[in-house]
């Protein structure tokens, strides 16, 4: 795909990338085994002659020509939030919220079905439908407080193999603000019958590569081992057990991820909204 826009779009030449460097934008909550396969693909694959990778969120505040910021990108399918400050993204910030604008599209749906939604045959899981959907979604819904009442609001629906498509009108009342209120009011997701979850950061240190020889959970596996061995040559009879073999390890780190996702997570199991995200997220910023 990438050689295909290069080359048909961009019009470089494919034996020419020797000579040009790439800058590889990476999302905020990243896995290290993925960046090295990409990196591989640019640098061995493509025959870049070198790369940089910046996280999505540091860009975005050297587009915006800030110097420090707490970036929030909702997409369609999750929401991503950090604190960014001179370029660095700092890692206990970044949390990535499964909600987007598809909720938000499925829930103004749902909303709209509860009020005589005129267009009988729509079906969310198809194409056009789908499309429809959000394009309502992008031109009726808002969250200005100033506007209340019902306003009639005019759609078109256009169907395979009919042409030109069939006018709809309908009524839109508090349907077009609930909807996109639901980012902040969580409970509201729930219509589209997924559980959301929170992810953070795993550390690097917690990220293995079968493939490193010198991997931080290779390095750790192999240090406990070797401080076990040099501990019942010395005290053997402090270490007497009934299954030798058996040998209980807990790991603080991963442990500290999973209560910081926990956090993020209401009591009942309901994810929070986007605002206390934002909150989480700069309280967590190094003092």
């Amino acid at each position: 795909i990438w050689e295909h826009v290069l080359s048909a779009v961009m019009e470089i030449k494919i034996s020419d990338l020797s000579s040009y460097r790439a800058v590889l934008v990476i999302p905020d909550i990243y896995n290290r085994a993925f960046l090295r396969e990409l990196m591989t693909l640019l640098l061995c694959r493509m025959g870049f002659k070198s790369c940089f990778l910046v996280q999505d969120h540091v860009a975005a505040t050297f587009g915006a020509g800030l110097g420090y910021a707490c970036v929030v990108d909702v997409g369609d399918q999750k929401t991503s939030v950090s604190c960014v400050e001179d370029a660095i993204s700092h890692p206990n910030t970044r949390v990535r919220l499964e909600y987007g604008g598809g909720d938000v599209t499925q829930t103004f749906y749902w909303l709209l079905q509860k009020c005589a939604f005129p267009y009988k045959s729509c079906k969310a899981n198809q194409p056009q439908d789908a499309v429809l959907l959000k394009k309502l979604k992008e031109d009726f819904c808002h969250v200005n407080l100033d506007i209340c009442g019902s306003e009639e609001k005019h759609f078109d629906a256009i169907q395979p193999g009919r042409m030109p498509g069939q006018r709809y009108t309908l009524q839109v009342g508090d349907e077009a603000i609930v909807a996109p209120l639901s980012l902040f009011h969580t409970e509201l997701l729930n219509v589209t019958g997924t559980t959301k979850l929170a992810k953070t950061q795993i550390p690097w240190t917690k990220q293995s590569d079968a493939e490193d020889c010198f991997d931080a959970e290779y390095l750790k596996e192999t240090s406990r081992r070797g401080a076990k061995e040099q501990l019942e040559q010395s005290a053997p009879e402090f270490l007497h057990s009934e299954n030798p073999d058996e040998e209980i390890v807990v790991d603080e780190d991963k442990e500290n991820n999973k209560q910081i996702e926990k956090e993020f997570v209401v009591p009942g199991g309901q994810i929070i909204g986007l605002d206390q995200a934002v909150l989480q997220s700069i309280e967590r910023c190094p003092k």
